[in-house]
């Protein structure tokens, strides 16, 4: 009997060794396979990086972006695709790419990156915000007998828009977003030169103050139809002024100006060279709110007015579990738990209702289907990008310490390494939606790039290398680490 106990337990010894042995050897193999995407993920950002101006139409420091018209659609035409130069895709890769630099020094081949990605971001920048496209000569004259112009508007510098109507309403005004990533990049630059930041930026938190949703009298449609606001007192999307009702905002009026949109008199009529917000009235936008939160907290700026309420907009949106629609300008449904989550693991406290929430949504979906996946008419459902986003929010909230996330994680991850596309000793990842048009054209107008969706694979790979190396320390001494010398 003796005897026979010994056997049994050693038995259970073996298999529990055994058992062990396996989890360490699993997690040697993840960490040699996320060492090595990494590095070939970072070199092909750098050899994909634009190096010179091509004129007008390609600028040095940024990389490929697509906008893309899906199908046909009224004033912005059929089915087309054309190289785009925008802040927000350049600053995305920057901020990424910058964020990865201060965690692990030893990719010192990105900061040629960043001095040249930098430097394209701030061309954006005017009066301390920033604009989503570049200042450029108009295409043709914007007004109707006028024969040549010397005018500069903001405008797609290679899409093709034929019409006057759209030529004047691509001349939008500065955004929260792209000011939001602009100054995160200005914040990234000083910390990795070891600057203060300078005094200037103390008082970032009065850009967005000025634009919230309090004391107004107009109201976007789309919001209204998602039931936000008014007088939610969350952050305003455009930085300008938006028209105002002499009585205040009412459906009807709003169908008349939609309904006479192409005629002067109407709030949605875009006027030669002046700055435009698209249908004439500001928006609310549950990433766009996360996005400045997220700024705010990285410069510890705790003075804005609206951030509470902001986290509140952002709760109930996400309580609502509306992810397909409660973001005007970003589609996919894992847009807004990767943007909040973001935020939440920079510091916003405060969004912890709302990421256990997203947490619960991510892996509800995960669990049920066995993947992410967004609608079918976001790029064919960009199963990709959907997984990225949706690892990288699991990442950002509980990561691999919770078993169900760590379980989702790994499925994820390996997923990412089976969609990755070598060639030549560089590894990318195939483009999926990351923008949109927004409201009537956020299913036809889509921002995609190989870069940003590559970048975005980067960043989840590092949280990922990261949280490894806590759980498991002699990682870090492995022999998997000498694929980086």
């Amino acid at each position: 009997m003796k005897f026979r106990l010994i056997i049994i337990f050693f038995i259970i010894g073996i298999n529990c060794s055994f058992s062990q042995i396996q989890n360490r050897a699993h997690a040697e193999e993840l960490y040699s396979k996320t060492l090595t995407h990494i590095k070939k993920g970072i070199a092909y950002l750098e050899a994909s990086q634009q190096k010179e101006n091509d004129s007008i139409f390609k600028f040095k420091g940024e990389w490929e972006t697509q906008m893309s018209m899906n199908f046909w659609f009224p004033l912005l035409g059929g089915e087309n695709s054309s190289y785009d130069s925008n802040c927000f895709s350049v600053a995305t890769i920057h901020n990424i790419l910058a964020n990865i630099y201060l965690a692990y020094p030893e990719y010192n081949e990105i900061l040629p990156m960043l001095d040249m990605a930098f430097d394209r971001i701030m061309d954006y920048q005017s009066d301390g915000s920033f604009n989503f496209w570049n200042l450029l000569p108009a295409t043709k004259p914007h007004k109707l007998f006028e024969k040549e112009t010397d005018e500069l508007v903001r405008r797609p510098n290679n899409f093709p828009l034929k019409m006057k109507f759209m030529l004047k309403a691509a001349n939008v005004t500065n955004d929260a977003d792209d000011t939001a990533a602009g100054l995160m990049a200005l914040y990234l630059s000083n910390k990795m030169k070891g600057d203060q930041i300078p005094d200037s930026l103390d008082s970032i938190h009065l850009i967005f103050d000025s634009y919230t949703d309090t004391n107004r009298r107009n109201r976007l449609w789309y919001n209204f139809w998602q039931g936000q606001g008014t007088e939610s007192g969350a952050y305003l999307t455009w930085l300008g002024d938006e028209h105002d009702f002499a009585s205040g905002w009412n459906p009807i009026q709003e169908l008349f100006h939609l309904s006479t949109f192409y005629l002067p008199f109407s709030k949605m009529y875009p006027h030669a060279y002046q700055p435009y917000i698209p249908y004439g009235s500001n928006d609310l936008d549950l990433v766009v709110n996360a996005n400045i939160l997220n700024v705010l907290s990285v410069y510890n700026n705790q003075k804005s007015i609206a951030s509470e309420n902001a986290i509140d907009f952002i709760e109930d949106n996400v309580k609502d579990k509306n992810y397909n629609y409660a973001a005007t300008y970003y589609p996919n449904q894992y847009h807004i738990p990767y943007y909040v989550s973001k935020a939440y693991k920079n510091g916003v406290e405060e969004l912890d209702k709302s990421c256990a929430l997203i947490e619960s949504f991510i892996l509800k979906k995960y669990f049920e289907e066995n993947k992410w996946v967004s609608r079918d008419i976001i790029n064919k459902g960009d199963q990709l990008q959907s997984t990225v986003l949706a690892v990288n929010s699991l990442l950002n909230i509980s990561g691999i310490q919770s078993e169900n996330s760590e379980e989702a994680i790994i499925s994820g991850i390996e997923y990412i390494f089976s969609n990755a596309k070598e060639k030549e000793n560089k590894i990318f990842w195939e483009g999926g939606v990351f923008f949109s048009g927004g409201t009537l054209v956020r299913h036809v107008l889509h921002w995609k790039s190989d870069a940003v969706t590559t970048a975005l694979v980067l960043e989840a790979l590092i949280s990922f290398r990261s949280q490894l190396e806590s759980k498991y320390p002699d990682l870090k001494n492995s022999e998997s680490q000498a694929i980086q010398k």
